[in-house]
């Protein structure tokens, strides 16, 4: 090996090198100045078997990894700290594997590599997303001429890193012995010639089709639940119904002021011309003076309200409290009488009608409150039902062989409503004309079956996107091929049914496996099993060593005084006081800390571990700290209400399409 160095630099500089390490080891670590003169002092971040992980190493690697340069709430977003200290506690946890199986390092061999390749190890937590391993610092040891300098690297140990030589060459050996026992791990970690093969047809095999999605929220919505048929399935599913109200009975109890109203919405933003405002004012009057002539208000609102998602409820906004809705709207409303009509209501999103049919305050009758929550149940229930009819109804058509174009046709027309054409009736004069001229594309309700596409996809991809695992379609499309391209029954994702037609297949062939296909899937699998193993085995020695009390991460306090009217919580818990509070967090921990004014009051800004006037501040517990924030104004928490200036109401849930939520 010196054969091999003296190329690089002269000999005498490693022989030196060692001299160096050797004398400085013993003196640290064997001799009565060992502990004094260690960078870490007796602060520690952790232990591990009794051995201490120091602030001191902690720091050195957070430093050199860059990641106290990152801003503050990156930090604590990606929990760099944890990254850190996870790794050096694996790191402790490993070395003591391969101990126990016979490996040893000394301190010539670690030294020699950092003077032969420039480089150190560094170990970070197996779940980090930042990778550890060799980071090359030859930029930093070596003259202009690129020859190894050693007083380059000990200022670079003693200065950059902030410790000792012999400090940092335990840390080395230490990192030396980890890496052996992950090598051990992975000795054994091989790929078969069938993972290879399974995947590559993993990789070539693909497919498209064209698929409709059956929602039950969309025939939820046109769903009429009437007397009758709510007070049957009521009858039918009686412990289900009291279940849901045991559940929900806080809901329906002491309950302020509700009124449940109906609106028809015309559309006219504020910021339009005069003109469209003037039109839309004009439409809403004339379906105002037919409601207040009698004229059914729940159809006039399904047929012309603009607020899309009441509409198909005939307008209903359901019970709201005050504040829910825009101030315009929520002052009309609460002061209608049951089963009146409001004038026009002009808001930001345009004109409203509102009739209210119904008010409720304090305690609501069981029998009322079960049927509300019986009429939720009755409707996700058949429209669950009615979403998987239609699909059956929907596959049928495909199957007597119905195009896909036609299907979607067919689905248009259910949708609006239209009659379906009778097979060799002939159009009634002047239809064909109509027919010829050029119609614009009717506008779909969005969750409305509809014939899609999707892109091409192979048997690990999920090609329609959802709140629900796509993995049974994915394994019936690749089940088929293009003679056999239709299911035969609606399958069901989640709470939605979907039927599809296969329209491409591509399969894996062996001409087209070579060998350069065969070593890049080998190569990128092993990769992942590596890793996969290796993560596994990482886990499993950290999980047993907490289980057995082996690690023992060090906490340190944070005291918060609040001065004021106004509040302080964390995050992660654990401070949540409006006046003085104590809480312990572990090493490095970064916690937020929100300040929240009090009625009338305002911020004046934090003390201590803490500054500035912005009402959040972040704070790394590597020690106790202490932080005081400061309000000023507003009455304390103990006034009466009637001190307290009214809050104006949101906006946010407003009787436009932002209410189809309700």
């Amino acid at each position: 090996m010196l054969d091999k160095l003296a190329n690089r630099f002269q000999t005498y500089v490693l022989v030196a090198l060692v001299t160096l390490l050797s004398a400085v080891f013993i003196l640290q670590f064997g001799g009565p100045q060992a502990e004094g003169c260690t960078s870490g002092g007796s602060s520690y971040a952790a232990k591990v078997d009794g051995e201490t992980i120091s602030a001191g190493e902690f720091r050195s690697i957070y430093y050199l990894l860059g990641f106290n340069r990152a801003p503050a709430d990156q930090q604590r977003r990606e929990r760099l700290w944890d990254a850190v200290l996870g790794g050096l506690i694996e790191r402790a946890l490993l070395a003591q594997e391969a101990r126990r199986l016979g490996y040893q390092v000394d301190e010539e061999s670690v030294m020699r590599r950092l003077a032969e390749e420039g480089t150190i190890r560094v170990s970070l937590g197996i779940d980090s997303t930042y990778p550890g391993g060799e980071l090359d610092v030859s930029g930093r040891l070596e003259d202009r001429d690129g020859n190894f300098d050693l007083e380059r690297a000990r200022n670079f140990i003693q200065h950059d890193l902030r410790r000792s030589v012999g400090e940092f060459t335990v840390a080395q050996m230490e990192e030396e012995l980890a890496e052996r026992m992950r090598q051990t791990v992975l000795a054994g970690v091989e790929v078969s010639e069938s993972e290879v093969w399974d995947a590559y047809v993993r990789e070539r095999d693909r497919a498209r089709i064209e698929y409709v999605r059956f929602s039950p929220s969309y025939y939820r919505e046109q769903l009429e639940a009437t007397d009758e048929a709510l007070a049957a399935w009521m009858d039918a599913h009686p412990e289900e119904v009291d279940r849901e109200y045991e559940q929900n009975r806080h809901r329906y109890t002491d309950l302020e002021e509700q009124v449940r109203a109906r609106h028809i919405l015309i559309k006219a933003s504020q910021d339009a011309a005069e003109e469209v405002r003037t039109a839309a004012r004009q439409r809403a009057e004339s379906l105002l003076r037919r409601a207040r002539a009698g004229e059914d208000f729940e159809a006039l609102a399904s047929e012309f309200s603009e607020d899309t998602g009441s509409a198909r409820r005939g307008g209903d906004l359901g019970y709201n409290p005050r504040g829910r809705m825009v101030p315009p709207f929520d002052e009309a409303q609460f002061g209608l009488e049951v089963g009146a009509i409001s004038d026009l209501v002009e808001t930001r999103f345009g004109f409203h009608i509102i009739k209210v049919v119904g008010k409720r305050e304090g305690d609501v009758p069981e029998e009322e409150a079960k049927r509300e929550l019986a009429e939720r149940l009755f409707r996700e229930d058949r429209a669950g039902e009615l979403a998987r009819e239609a699909a059956t109804e929907a596959l049928a058509q495909l199957q007597g062989g119905m195009s896909m174009e036609d299907l979607d046709d067919w689905l248009l027309r259910r949708e609006r409503g239209e009659e379906e054409p009778v097979e060799g009736e002939e159009p009634a004069e002047g239809e064909a004309e109509e027919e010829a001229e050029p119609e614009e594309e009717p506008e779909r309700n969005p969750l409305a079956p509809k014939v899609e596409e999707t892109t091409r996809f192979g048997r690990t991809d999920n090609p329609i996107r959802g709140p629900f695992d796509s993995g049974p379609l994915v394994r019936d499309v690749f089940s088929r091929n293009l003679e056999d391209p239709i299911p035969e029954e609606p399958l069901q994702l989640g709470n939605d049914y979907v039927i599809y037609q296969l329209t491409e297949r591509s399969e894996a062939t062996r001409e087209e496996y070579t060998d350069e296909v065969r070593q890049r899937l080998r190569e990128g699998l092993l990769r992942a099993k590596r890793d996969e193993v290796l993560k596994a085995y990482v886990l499993d020695l950290r999980d047993r060593a907490q289980r057995e009390g082996r690690i023992r991460i060090r906490a340190f306090e944070l005291e918060l005084t609040v001065e004021g009217n106004g509040e302080v919580t964390s995050d992660p818990s654990g401070i949540e006081c409006g006046s003085d509070c104590l809480a312990a967090y572990e090493f490095g921990e970064m916690v937020q800390l929100t300040a929240e004014t009090g009625t009338g009051a305002r911020f004046l800004g934090w003390d201590g571990a803490c500054s500035g006037m912005d009402e959040t501040c972040i704070v790394t517990m590597d020690q106790a700290r202490t932080v005081s924030a400061r309000f000023r104004g507003g009455s304390s928490s103990s006034s009466s209400d009637e001190e307290a200036p009214e809050e104006s109401p949101s906006e946010d849930d407003a009787p436009a399409d932002e209410a189809e939520a309700e």
